[in-house]
């Protein structure tokens, strides 16, 4: 037994009028066009009766209904079990709307377009396991500067959302290569911690921001199809955000992607190590050198499941507190706009309002009666290299310090795993004045170090069941 892997993917581009936009601030409501296709990837990945499927998916979020339709029914087409059922939305915020509710204008094309979703999944999956073969895996480091820290503190006692150089920040960028058995990229694994927001209220093509551009890059070169990983982003956006123009998104995924296949041409997956076979003379002695096998066994694939405890605020923040009785009033400024035949703008803009309000209720409604909420844990490791999925959107220094005390020599941390994610922030994020994270935050302070615990010890749990261990802890800057 050992390492197989496999791809499958599908397009999911909506239809160009569709919503789409995830801004308050947007004055449109219906796309004008395509920028990019948005992609739907299955990873499959086998070693004996273990298979686990990683889907990369150009979304910004989806549902817990979602998430669990969607694994569903890739589980009961596959037989692989729901919970290695593994769908990570990339957070793209220019995408189409894809809220089960929503009741605005193009409505009919949303519900259309949201209800195909599980059946695509299965397609890609399909393909992924029936693509299976015996896999060898590399795994190496870049940065990339296209990120920043964006909770900006201004002067006047005022937090707003924009760049923040003196803020941490995890700027690493993550790459996983996996080869056919003769050497060949089989599929590229990038993992970068930053919003996809380059994009913002003014654009009005459905893109899937700067990780379309990257993969897109990544396989021109490598010939290989390129899956992004979000990482621990909560904090991090991009470094020109909130623009109309996909130039922009185009030119930092160009960056991201040029480095990701910069480290990801300098790594082998061979087990070989370079041996001095003889020197030639000439003007000066000429080394040539031969690869030598190392003995080294092949990769495994080894999966486990856990749970984060995380402590929920008390009281929970007024803006999720007091959720209900808004809501209440934007369902009766619906009601009243569509009686009174009000332009179709003004009805999606109350349904946009009612929207927001819906999943601020929903998140009082699941934490308010709990001291304590468990979220879900996935760890992945592929012989040296570990993948930890997790639940929400942590800040950048949750993901540094579970990369700094994991076992593996290499651990990329994964976020927006599964559905309705919200922000994990740190103690720091929560000194005055707050980003508007904290505001939407269900957690305390505390819930930075339960989260990264509980990952670490999920790791080490993992670690105690695979071959490779690390001689060393990866230092990350």
């Amino acid at each position: 037994m050992a390492l197989h892997a496999g791809v499958g993917r599908v397009d999911v581009t909506p239809v160009p009028d569709i919503p789409n936009g995830m801004w308050m601030a947007q004055r449109h409501v219906r796309a004008e066009g395509i920028h990019q296709d948005l992609w739907l990837t299955a990873l499959a990945l086998a070693d004996g009766a273990e298979r686990v499927l990683l889907i990369d998916l150009d979304w910004c979020v989806l549902s817990d209904d979602q998430d669990r339709r969607l694994r569903a029914a890739v589980s009961a087409a596959t037989g692989v079990p729901a919970h290695r059922v593994l769908p990570c939305c990339t957070h793209n915020h220019a995408g189409p709307v894809t809220q089960d509710t929503y009741q605005g204008e193009g409505a009919d094309l949303v519900a259309d377009y949201v209800a195909a979703l599980p059946d695509r999944a299965v397609e890609a999956c399909r393909t992924a396991l029936g693509g299976l073969e015996p896999a060898r895996v590399a795994a190496g480091w870049g940065t990339s500067d296209i990120g920043v820290n964006r909770d900006l503190r201004l002067p006047e006692g005022r937090a707003v959302a924009g760049p923040n150089p003196d803020g941490p920040a995890d700027l690493s960028v993550g790459v996983v290569r996996l080869e056919h058995a003769g050497g060949a990229p089989l599929a590229l694994l990038v993992n970068y911690a930053c919003h996809p927001t380059v994009l913002g209220p003014d654009n009005r093509l459905v893109s899937p921001d700067f990780p379309g551009t990257m993969k897109r890059v990544v396989e021109t070169h490598l010939g290989a199809p390129c899956l992004f990983f979000q990482g621990a982003h909560g904090d991090m956006g991009p470094i020109e955000g909130f623009v109309g123009d996909a130039a922009v998104a185009e030119r930092l995924g160009t960056r991201l992607g040029l480095e990701a296949a910069k480290v990801a041409l300098g790594l082998d997956a061979r087990p070989v190590r370079r041996r001095l076979e003889r020197i030639i003379p000439s003007g000066a002695p000429l080394t040539v050198f031969v690869d030598e096998p190392t003995g080294e066994p092949p990769p495994r694939l080894v999966v486990r499941s856990g749970r984060a405890r995380l402590p929920v605020r008390d009281p929970l923040p007024d803006v999720l507190a007091g959720a209900a009785q808004r809501m209440a009033r934007w369902s009766a400024e619906l009601g009243a706009r569509r009686q009174a035949g009000a332009d179709p703008r003004a009805i999606t803009e109350a349904h946009q309002n009612l929207e927001r309000e819906r999943l601020r209720h929903a998140r009082f409604e699941a934490f308010h009666a709990s001291e304590h909420a468990e979220t879900e844990l996935q760890a992945v490791v592929l012989g040296p290299v570990a993948l930890l999925l997790t639940w929400g959107e942590p800040y950048s220094a949750i993901g540094i310090d579970i990369k700094r005390r994991s076992p593996f020599a290499s651990t990329f941390v994964v976020s927006c795993l599964g559905g309705d994610p919200t922000y994990v922030a740190t103690p720091a994020g929560f000194e005055p004045p707050q980003p508007f994270q904290i505001d939407n935050c269900t957690f305390t302070p505390a819930a930075a170090a339960a989260l990264a615990d509980a990952a670490v010890e999920l790791l080490e749990e993992a670690a105690a069941h695979s071959a490779w261990l690390a001689a060393a802890p990866l230092s990350v800057t």
